[in-house]
């Protein structure tokens, strides 16, 4: 599992999927954007599976992202 946090959202689910990973959610921790719609304006603030770890490729990954700067 990569380190995907920092990054676009979409970039960071584009990159999960091209490692296989199929089932990735999004979340969102701001308090007035509650529904990330479309993850390209959004940065993933913290992912649920650390970093580094191995996991089947079925894994749920949810990415926790941020509109706030």
């Amino acid at each position: 599992m990569p380190n995907v946090v920092g990054q676009n959202a979409a970039v960071a689910a584009d990159q999960l999927r091209k490692l296989g990973f199929t089932d990735i959610q999004y979340g969102s921790q701001d308090e007035t954007d509650t529904v990330v719609l479309l993850a390209s304006n959004w940065t993933v603030a913290k992912q649920s599976t650390k970093a580094g770890s191995k996991v089947p490729i079925d894994t749920l990954i949810v990415l926790t992202c941020t509109k706030e700067r």
